[in-house]
């Protein structure tokens, strides 16, 4: 939603849920990206606004065209379930097919699948890396994470926070913070909606 979202010369564009999805991230109070086990990516954008630069009605119809734009050339792989402002607050809630939908409509990098095909891919895994355990982040080579190579892993290039179906056993060590056995922030530069690639490694 930060991408898209129409403050003055600003906008935001939308990021789906299937119907029946919106609880598995009802609860959360910062913009999130649910990476799901079969792979469809859900994702919550909330933003807060400036009441004299939105139109409540009008953000829904450009979130609702962009959707049916992209479901007509693509297939219905993209879902919006709900957008609602509340006291200057909007929030989005979403649903993708596939990483693949996630990044070709919000044009946003984000990939998933296992280390070997992610290597396969073209992601070289170059940044510092670190294990966690009990939330908490240690230093570790990369060989220690390309060693995991069964495991799973989530690239983005976005600073929000990113709930993956798994336990996290290794992040990008310099812009993430660890909340949980499964979720962690991004964190980047404030100017900037675009961040670094991210690794998320889990099993």
């Amino acid at each position: 939603m930060r991408r898209y979202l129409c403050i003055g010369l600003v906008f935001l564009l939308a990021v789906s849920l299937f119907h029946g999805c919106g609880s598995a991230l009802s609860n959360v109070n910062q913009s999130t990206v649910y990476v799901q086990k079969k792979g469809t990516i859900l994702s919550a954008d909330i933003e807060e606004l400036d009441k004299e630069y939105y139109n409540e009605s009008e953000l829904e119809d450009y979130i609702t065209s962009q959707v049916d734009a992209y479901q007509k050339e693509h297939g219905e792989r993209v879902f919006m379930e709900s957008f609602s402002v509340e006291d200057g607050v909007a929030k989005l809630m979403m649903k993708y097919v596939s990483f693949e939908d996630y990044q070709a409509f919000n044009g946003i990098e984000l990939y998933n699948g296992n280390v070997v095909k992610a290597q396969a891919d073209g992601y070289d895994f170059d940044t510092e890396f670190a294990s966690v355990s009990e939330n908490e982040k240690t230093k570790v080579s990369k060989e220690d994470v390309l060693a995991e190579d069964d495991c799973n892993v989530v690239i983005i290039g976005a600073n929000t926070d990113v709930k993956v179906d798994g336990t996290i056993l290794f992040v990008s060590d310099s812009n993430t913070i660890v909340t949980g056995k499964n979720t962690v922030s991004v964190i980047g530069d404030e100017a900037s909606e675009e961040a670094e690639l991210t690794y998320i490694i889990y099993k």
